[in-house]
């Protein structure tokens, strides 16, 4: 057995596919002993700079900040959540919302990065409604979040799962709306890579996204209770019920319907909300950042099996 070692963005079911895929045994199919751990918000890239990780499941994101600073390059080789996961939630019942609701009242986002403000903001623009009239808490972490919201200092959160669930299920949020419809399909995270493990190594690549792929396969004819049940020694602080029901919450959005292949216009898509959004001035290109071959094999090599 060789090593993997893979670092992930957050332990959250936003990443089920990585966690099913080692739950069910298909790295190891592939040869590989696995270890997945989490860095502290924002320091997935640095797993892979300083070698602690071989590959880290994260947002596409931070690789368009890395070009655009001249930092070294990192490659997207299998895309693993094709839409955004996160959910606007209110601390009144809402009937009917509509994203120019948000105009005027006081959001509390997502502070442990960047990427759910910068989509949202785009896509608050396409349905006629403009980010600029929001009033805007920052920097706040989960917790805090959840505290603006629950005291009013808030009136709308926004958030991803399973804290969505459990927020809903104590009666202290209001579901408003998910994000993902208006967003639309963008790389949201990806498998990553350096540039010289996707040179150097392309068998563990390959591997990799071959094992994913037949993830992505497994989750595809289950329903959420299913997978909460492989999710489960993953996450075993977390109930059955809740996990079923954020499973089948972001399943009916398609966050993972479009892997492991990596879409030219939903890259270029992601790159022009963070440009919109101010996050960098100039999007790289598709082609400096991604290698589709590994997802194009392991999706060929499934249908043939």
């Amino acid at each position: 057995m060789s090593r993997l070692r893979i670092g992930v963005a957050f332990h959250s079911p936003f990443y089920t596919p990585l966690f099913v895929t080692d739950a069910l045994g298909y790295f190891k199919d592939e040869g590989f002993e696995t270890t997945i751990s989490t860095p502290p918000p924002g320091k997935t890239v640095d797993m892979l700079a300083d070698g602690s990780a071989d590959v880290i499941l994260g947002g596409v994101m931070r690789t368009f900040i890395l070009a655009e600073r001249g930092g070294p390059r990192m490659i997207a080789i299998a895309e693993v959540n094709s839409r955004d996961g996160f959910f606007i939630l209110s601390r009144t019942p809402v009937r009917d919302f509509s994203w120019t609701d948000l105009e005027g009242t006081r959001l509390a986002l997502f502070g442990l990065a960047p990427t759910p403000w910068m989509c949202l903001q785009t896509g608050m623009r396409e349905q006629g409604a403009d980010p600029a009239k929001v009033r805007v808490l920052e920097r706040l972490d989960v917790g805090q979040g959840i505290e603006a919201l629950t005291s009013g200092r808030a009136d709308y959160l926004q958030t991803g799962q399973p804290v969505v669930e459990e927020l809903i299920r104590d009666g202290v949020a209001h579901l408003a709306a998910a994000q993902a419809p208006i967003v639309k399909h963008v790389p949201y995270s990806s498998f990553i890579v350096t540039d010289e493990t996707r040179t150097k190594r392309p068998e563990l690549c390959g591997a990799v996204v071959r094992a994913l792929t037949r993830g992505f396969g497994w989750i595809a004819a289950r329903d959420g209770d299913a997978i909460a049940g492989a999710l489960a020694p993953a996450f075993p602080e977390l109930p059955r019920a809740i996990m079923a029901a954020a499973v089948s919450r972001l399943q009916a959005q398609g966050i993972w319907s479009d892997g492991p292949r990596q879409d030219r216009a939903a890259f270029d898509r992601l790159g022009s909300m963070l440009v919109n959004g101010g996050l960098i001035r100039r999007a790289a290109s598709y082609d400096d950042l991604n290698d589709d071959r590994f997802a194009q094999q392991a999706v060929i090599g499934k249908v043939r099996s």
